[in-house]
């Protein structure tokens, strides 16, 4: 019996050896994220930094290595191997968006958003944030949103008409809106002027105000109803939100054609109704183009696109066009 035990035992000796060399999985690491970034609060209730949700994408050379969505927190906790990320947060998303389905960083950039994908208290933010991931590290990380959407408005109207028959007559605020705005960008960038579209199906209020009930909240204030008179200007703070025109070459013909955006004020002077255009710059995401003062000097416009010489001053903020000032995103939960 000692020869054939004497056999077997080399082989037991040989297969104990090869389960201790056999490769460990790898550590993988957790991390907690959450989002920083601008917010402002604007005249009634809507808080332009609020985050009611957000989803987040972790990208491992340009694929999705893993992702997640808030909860009723603030946070998204992943766990992966040690390594190089770019971490990806998109807050306040379309209910169709899934960051499954993102696969690559590419992807992720190139998908559109539409404008009534946003509303005044739920504007969508993007963001990135390269990171390394150490093994045993526990460290929260932050990821800085911007918001896709540019702002305009106005915060006080004056009149000073030179005419004195024209002074004479009421003054009525009666609505501000946007005009030509276009209804689309991606989250990875602003379109260049040769990338839009020049359907009128692309874009919203062209050449004046089109009711359209997706995206009313976001460009227009209507049935205002504000007495003006020289001595009393108007002080209510009005702010809308709309998607980048990339447009360098402004029209003002009866046709339809791309054109700048515009911040339009719709008054009644004696019972009639005038128009007050003001052509926006050209505009990116994140920024702010607010006037300070409207001043009334003329009669204006009988059309929304019309351009009355001389009649309306502006004076616009000085500030740097970035949406200002700076404070920390907030979370419904």
């Amino acid at each position: 019996m000692r020869g054939p035990i004497l056999g077997i035992l080399p082989a037991i000796l040989l297969l104990a050896g090869c389960r201790e060399t056999l490769p460990q999985p790898p550590e993988r690491v957790g991390v907690t994220f959450s989002l920083s970034g601008t917010g402002t609060r604007t005249t009634g209730t809507a808080d332009e930094g609020t985050v009611q949700d957000w989803a987040l994408m972790l990208f491992k050379d340009g694929k999705l290595a893993d992702y997640g969505t808030s909860g009723p927190g603030t946070t998204i906790r992943c766990s992966v191997e040690a390594g190089s990320y770019l971490a990806v947060a998109i807050a306040n998303p379309p209910s169709s968006f899934q960051p499954a389905v993102m696969t690559t960083r590419q992807a992720f950039l190139e998908t559109e958003s539409r404008l009534e994908d946003n509303t005044p208290s739920r504007l969508v933010m993007v963001g990135e944030l390269p990171l390394d991931i150490l093994p045993g590290e526990d460290e929260p990380r932050e990821i800085p949103v911007q918001r896709l959407v540019c702002k305009s408005g106005v915060r006080k109207i004056s009149i000073a008409f030179t005419d004195p028959a024209a002074a004479a007559r009421p003054f009525v605020l009666k609505g501000i809106f946007l005009t030509n705005c276009y209804g689309k960008t991606r989250l990875g960038s602003d379109w260049g002027a040769s990338a839009i579209s020049a359907q009128a199906s692309a874009w919203y209020n062209r050449m004046g105000f089109q009711s359209d009930p997706k995206v009313n909240g976001l460009l227009s204030d209507r049935n205002i109803g504000a007495a003006i008179t020289a001595d009393t200007p108007y002080r209510q703070e009005h702010a809308f939100y709309f998607y980048p025109n990339p447009t360098e070459t402004d029209s003002r013909d009866g046709d339809w054609s791309v054109r700048h955006t515009r911040l339009v004020l719709e008054t009644e002077i004696g019972g009639r109704t005038y128009y007050y255009p003001v052509t926006l710059p050209v505009s990116r995401r994140n920024r702010t183009y607010l006037i300070e003062e409207a001043v009334i000097r003329k009669l204006g416009s009988l059309d929304p696109e019309g351009n009355e010489p001389g009649a309306i001053d502006i004076t616009f903020s000085t500030g740097t066009g970035d949406w200002n000032p700076v404070l920390d995103v907030q979370e419904n939960s």
